[in-house]
């Protein structure tokens, strides 16, 4: 690590890498949330139409046990069977975006913890310039008071000088 160096106010070497690492955690962020929102979009048609399948058997049955069209029991378990594919269908696309989601979700940590690194860094740097400044104010007091004691000594040795000279 880089030594800190004296200056009236403390000035952060990797500002410019923090401030992109802030916006690229913005925009994960915002991809994170469109994806949740894709995944829920996905699972809710899902839902939707598993409901709508579900409605569709009860009709079919309700049929067998009323009066018997065979033409359109058969139409409706054709029906029945192409939409159960894209039910099939609708729960890969379900799962793609749940999918996608945790991957985003990974990038958003990632850059989440980057940030942080830095900020912690920016952190201890700031915490390592303190010190520094602290012992630097603390030496400059030294040296003032050294000086008003060398200047006080060097007065009484000439008031006794005086005061032996007369």
């Amino acid at each position: 690590m880089k030594k800190p160096k004296k200056s009236k106010r403390f000035e952060y070497n990797l500002k410019v890498v923090l401030k992109v690492r802030e916006i690229y955690e913005k925009l994960e962020k915002e991809k994170f949330a469109e994806a949740q929102r894709k995944y829920r979009e996905e699972l809710e048609r899902e839902q939707k139409m598993k409901d709508y399948e579900m409605q569709q058997q009860r009709t079919l049955k309700s049929g067998l046990q009323g009066s018997i069209d065979f033409a359109s029991i058969m139409h409706r378990q054709n029906f029945l069977k192409k939409y159960k594919q894209d039910v099939v269908e609708q729960e890969n696309k379900t799962k793609e975006a749940d999918q996608h989601k945790e991957e985003q979700r990974e990038r958003l940590v990632k850059s989440m913890k980057d940030r942080k690194i830095l900020e912690k860094d920016r952190e201890h740097k700031k915490d390592a310039w303190k010190r520094l400044m602290d012992r630097e104010a603390t030496k400059f007091l030294d040296e003032i008071a050294t000086a008003k004691h060398f200047q006080k000594m060097t007065e009484r040795k000439l008031d006794e000088a005086k005061r032996s000279a007369s």
